[in-house]
């Protein structure tokens, strides 16, 4: 019953309960307090009277002399609160007494022991003297009840007190309690009822209670605004839905329909309200796909998964991907190739509520493929063709270059003989001006002969075939210095050869790539005093696993890394003719060699500070064993350094 209260009438019963047990305890503690302690209060005020007596009626007591004896009982008299005295002999008789008020009742309590005795309205103390005797006091009791009384009425008082600071507090409780919590359960009652949480209590104070109310509109401002967010979330799916191209549908975790949007209904032919919470996605779907998906599904899972809804189910609910192509049956029969990716839907403990499916109609994609495919059919024939017209053409194109290469060729041997020729004859006659003029025509002859070297050289490296195979590139570096040393003559030289590994690529291609580098490092430091050239081998690299990595370095003029990038350009030259001569074709022709084997290039360099030039190439094996120079010959045969002894004809170092 209590439980069932409001919360006012609970404090009330609570307070109104508290008083009443109060008013009980204290009112039976005043009664006990005036019937435990009458006797010790009476006795407190009759003894030290009684212990006068004995002491002062020793000796009248002794000799009968009743004249003292009564002068002695007379000094009681002097206390209201003492009706009546007696001293009595042993034989009875009586030696002394005042006021005369001794009944019948008072004789025979005479006759009880020592002690004191308590009636309705008087006290009695009977008291044996020390030398033979008693002694009988009677005291009123009118002053200890009149104590008592006083008492009640304190009591009383309190209890008056007690009633009204009840009274109080259970207005001021009504106030600070009982009025905010039932404004609280009021709007609690209210947002149930009605779901509004627009509805706020009044808020006051700092405390608890306040704080709570508090709590409560910001609980609520914060439930509103979800409220809102989900509204506008559910219109925007509702919109999605309603005009998504992608054919939407929604099922509960046993397979059956529970949205169906307008795409779902244009590709499949049914309505929303024929499949909704009626049919599975087996209504669509082949029986015979499904069943063949299934076996997949149980080989790749290690489960067997059985034919229907589980299929496409199983991988959603392992947290994997489900995506494929399906034919799906619309309602008039016909089938449509179609996309399909399922995904499931969990709650916030992960449990799965649904599953979601994606379909997209891939009618035109399949046939803009089956068009694509047939323009790519079309299209590689023409490839085919064209290649076929430019390889023929290209045939043409190179007969013809090497013919004009030869025409070309004819004239400047002729120019460069007969300039010979007219050197001899004339040479005592030239002055130092003709002499600069026919080394100039010597030179240009010379360069141009250079060029078209350089020019079919580069052609040929882009078409002729390669053969792969190990090759050593110790040995193969030990040639090409050795086919320098007639340009090195003269010259002070620092070799510095490292172990180089057996590479893979091809022989003839490789060692022009050696030769065009070398041929570099002389060049650009021929105006060094010394000239310190090394070959070596990288460590292992990462981005070069399974991969040698070879530069050449030399101590010439260098170039700024600004223009890196064009060094391996056709015809690209970072230095005047006036200063070294080239045609710019030499890296160009490395670059080529190195791409065609697999292989990277790249250089380093600073002005006046030297260049390092690096360039790639596949090892033999993973292990990419190294091997040194002095122990090593060609892996494979190269055309044309066939016969040749590795020497070094300069100094090394």
């Amino acid at each position: 019953m209590f439980r069932h209260l409001s919360i006012h009438n609970r404090l009330a019963f609570v307070l109104w309960g508290s008083v009443l047990l109060a008013f009980v305890a204290a009112g039976a503690g005043l009664l006990l307090y005036q019937a435990l302690t009458l006797e010790s209060r009476a006795r407190q005020i009759m003894e030290p009277y009684a212990q006068m007596v004995a002491v002062g009626t020793d000796a009248a007591v002794a000799f009968a002399d009743p004249l003292r004896a009564q002068e002695i009982l007379d000094t009681l008299r002097a206390n209201p609160q003492i009706l009546a005295a007696e001293i009595t002999l042993d034989d009875g008789r009586s030696l002394a007494s005042f006021n005369n008020v001794l009944d019948a009742r008072a004789q025979q309590q005479s006759e009880k022991p020592d002690g004191i005795y308590l009636g309705s309205d008087a006290a009695q103390l009977l008291q044996g003297l020390p030398k033979g005797g008693r002694l009988r006091i009677s005291m009123s009791l009118a002053q200890l009840s009149a104590q008592t009384h006083q008492a009640v009425w304190i009591f009383g008082a309190g209890m008056l007190v007690l009633l009204a600071a009840t009274l109080i507090q259970m207005a001021v409780l009504r106030r600070t309690i009982v009025r905010p919590i039932a404004s609280l359960t009021e709007t609690t009652e209210l947002v149930r009822a009605r779901a509004d949480y627009t509805h706020r209590i009044p808020v006051s104070g700092a405390g608890e209670l306040a704080r709570l109310g508090q709590s409560f509109n910001a609980m609520l401002e914060g439930i509103q605004q979800r409220e809102d967010d989900l509204r506008r979330l559910a219109a925007f799916q509702r919109t999605i839905l309603a005009n998504a191209a992608y054919s939407i549908i929604s099922v509960n975790p046993e397979g059956i329909v529970t949205s169906f949007n307008p795409a779902a209904e244009r590709l499949l032919g049914y309505t929303a309200d024929e499949v909704a919470g009626k049919q599975t996605p087996a209504l669509w779907h082949d029986t015979r796909e499904v069943a063949e998906h299934a076996r997949v599904l149980s080989s790749e899972l290690g489960e067997t998964i059985a034919p229907g809804f589980e299929v496409f189910a199983a991988r959603p609910r392992r947290g994997l991907i489900e995506e494929r192509e399906w034919t799906v049956t619309r309602k008039d029969g016909t089938r449509v190739p179609a996309s399909l990716s399922v995904t499931a839907l969990r709650d916030e403990g992960g449990n799965i509520t649904g599953f979601v499916g994606l379909i997209y109609d891939l009618t035109e994609r399949k046939q803009v493929e089956a068009e694509i495919h047939q323009l790519n059919q079309e299209l590689e024939q023409r490839v085919d063709e064209r290649t076929a017209q430019l390889t023929e053409a290209n045939k043409e194109l190179e007969a013809f270059a090497y013919s004009v290469s030869h025409d070309l060729r004819s004239p400047l041997r002729h120019i460069d003989g007969f300039l010979g020729l007219l050197k001899e004859q004339l040479a005592a006659t030239l002055d130092a001006q003709s002499q600069h003029y026919m080394d100039t025509i010597s030179k240009s002859v010379k360069r141009m002969g250079e060029l078209i070297d350089d020019l079919l050289s580069f052609s040929r490296m882009g078409r002729q075939e390669m053969t792969r195979g190990p090759v050593d590139l110790g040995a193969l570096v030990e040639e090409v210095i050795h086919e320098f040393e007639p340009e090195t003559k003269g010259r002070v030289i620092h070799w510095r050869i490292g172990e180089l590994p057996v590479v893979v690529g091809d022989c003839a291609m490789l060692r022009v790539v050696l030769a065009n580098l070398v041929s570099n490092a002389l060049k650009f430091t021929q105006t060094r005093e010394q000239t310190a050239i090394e070959i070596g081998c990288l460590p292992e690299q990462s981005g070069h696993e399974n991969q040698t990595v070879v530069f050449v370095r030399d101590n010439g003029v260098g170039f700024d890394m600004r223009y890196a990038n064009k060094l391996f350009g056709v015809f690209e030259r970072l230095h005047s003719f006036k200063d070294f001569e080239g045609t710019g074709i030499g890296l160009a022709n490395v670059h080529r060699v190195i791409s065609r084997n697999g292989g990277t290039t790249w250089a380093e360099g600073k002005v006046n500070g030297g260049a390092t030039f690096f360039f790639s190439l596949p090892r033999e094996n993973p292990s990419g064993a190294r091997i040194a120079p002095s122990k090593a010959t060609a892996s494979q045969p190269c055309p044309l350094s066939e016969g040749l002894v590795a020497q070094v004809g300069s100094e090394t170092q």
